[in-house]
């Protein structure tokens, strides 16, 4: 799943109901950040969410294209990297 350029608060909907599909559907989620240059604290409790519910249905998620940025806000809201 490509992640938008910047996810906040003014699209976490989009970004939630995707992801939450993109669960419901596939026993491997992967997560593109490579266009992403910001997220809030709202997609990385949504991202924390999705990455318990997939360890919950024994599923994995993945993600790639994660900018130093990124990975440290991820990191700090709890998300274990893959």
């Amino acid at each position: 799943m490509k992640v938008d350029k910047e996810v906040s608060v003014k699209n976490i909907s989009s970004f939630y109901f995707t992801l939450r599909q993109e669960v419901e559907n596939s026993s491997q989620i992967v997560l593109d950040f490579s266009d992403s240059v910001r997220i809030d604290t709202s997609a990385a409790q949504v991202i924390l969410s999705a990455a318990k519910k997939v360890k919950d249905l024994d599923k994995s998620i993945r993600f790639i294209g994660v900018s130093p940025g990124l990975l440290k806000l991820l990191k700090l809201a709890g998300v274990k990297l893959q």
